[in-house]
Formats: structure tokens, C-alpha cells, sequence
């Protein structure tokens, strides 16, 4: 799908994907709640209607949907990483000399594109997971920016999730970004010898995708 989206003259520099444990685990935090949130609920449960004891008239069947509805943070740890693996074999993360592509989507592919001149700081998050696991995220555009009037906004265009080399890949897109956007906003005498014009090209160290 992204291939079919690049240009002719767009080239190919690096492509990964989520370090597929990591991204299938997600955020450990969330399961500590839902095991929290779970345990108050079975608890109330068991007070409904464990032990012959239950709610007179048709409160007690009234109760039933609602605990069901009630406990959907356990239904979402169950469900998540399930969600998760399926979606994994979807996500596809391309950078290439003009734009960074990201890929996602079990039922439809939703490709979120994201141009260099629009990177704004971008920032390296690396999680105790992504620790023990040796890859990170890369967050393109986080944050908060301002607009030529003044006003702040939020901005959050993509990320490429627990990708392996972190460090790596970031200093290869803010370079590129900072290159770019040199060439745009200041086409003049001032660029480095090695960035002579906007239609600078980029040439990967190796030709099999990897920086």
C-alpha cells in the first residue's frame, strides 16, 4: 500500500515495524487497574448474587448488563493484546527521502503521512518494557506548537511505536528534517556544502532498508 503511494523519483531509506512483544503487551500499568477495577467488581458480584443472595423484583436482572458494561477495563486487558496481534502483521513504518510513512489497520489500511517540514521536536520515549527490550518510540510531532497568529495548538501526527535502533532512526529524521526545511526556508548561500538544494537526495548506507 505505501509503495504504491511514493512517488517515482521518492526513495526508499529505512523501513521497521513494532517490536512485536512490546506492542502486543501494550501499557502494563493498564492491566495492574483492570485487575484492581475487576477485583471490586467480582467482589460486588459475589454480594448480589452470590450465596442465594439477590435483589428483589427485577433489580437483579437490571444488575447483570450493568456489571457486564461495568467491567469493560477487564474486557479491554483481555481483549487488547489480542486486538494487538492481529493488528501487528498491519503496521508497517517507512522513511524515505522526502516523508515518513506510517501504516496500521486489521479491516482497512490507514496510512498516516507525514511530511519533514512538519516534524516539530521530534522526542525518543523508551519505557521499562521497550528497556528490557531493547527498542523505543519516536513521537514525530509531540506537544504543543504556535501558529503564525499566536495561537497554541496541539499536534500529534504520528509515532513508530517500540521500533528497534531508536536513536538511530531519530537522528537520521531530524537530520533530514532540519536539511529540508533548511532548503525550503532558506534557499541560499547559507546551506551546508553537503545540502546544495531542495532536491537534495538521500543515499542509505546499505540497499536492503536499513540505515
Amino acid at each position: 500500500m505505501i509503495r504504491d503511494m511514493m512517488d517515482s523519483n521518492e526513495y526508499q531509506i529505512w523501513e521497521g515495524k513494532p517490536e512485536k512483544l512490546t506492542y502486543v503487551i501494550g501499557n502494563p500499568i493498564f492491566y495492574v487497574f483492570a485487575l484492581i477495577w475487576g477485583a471490586f467488581d467480582f467482589m460486588f458480584i459475589r454480594l448480589f448474587f452470590g450465596a442465594g443472595v439477590g435483589m428483589p423484583g427485577g433489580f437483579g436482572l437490571f444488575m447483570i448488563p450493568f456489571f457486564l458494561l461495568h467491567l469493560m477495563p477487564v474486557w479491554i486487558a483481555i481483549g487488547g493484546p489480542i486486538y494487538r496481534a492481529v493488528n501487528w502483521n498491519y503496521i508497517e513504518y517507512i522513511l524515505t527521502d522526502k516523508r515518513v510513512y506510517i501504516q496500521s489497520g486489521i479491516i482497512g489500511r490507514d496510512i498516516n503521512v507525514v511530511e519533514f517540514t512538519d516534524i516539530r521536536e521530534p522526542e525518543v520515549n523508551v519505557g521499562l518494557i521497550e528497556k528490557l527490550r531493547g527498542c523505543g518510540t519516536i513521537r514525530l510531532t509531540p506537544g504543543f506548537y504556535r501558529n503564525s497568529r499566536g495561537d497554541q495548538r496541539t499536534t500529534n501526527k504520528g509515532a513508530l511505536l517500540h521500533i528497534e535502533d531508536p536513536y538511530m532512526v531519530y537522528k537520521r529524521i531530524k537530520q533530514m528534517s532540519v536539511d529540508i526545511k533548511s532548503d525550503i526556508y532558506y534557499p541560499n548561500a547559507l546551506r551546508p556544502e553537503d545540502n546544495p538544494g531542495y532536491n537534495t537526495k538521500y543515499e542509505p548506507k546499505q540497499k536492503d532498508g536499513r540505515l
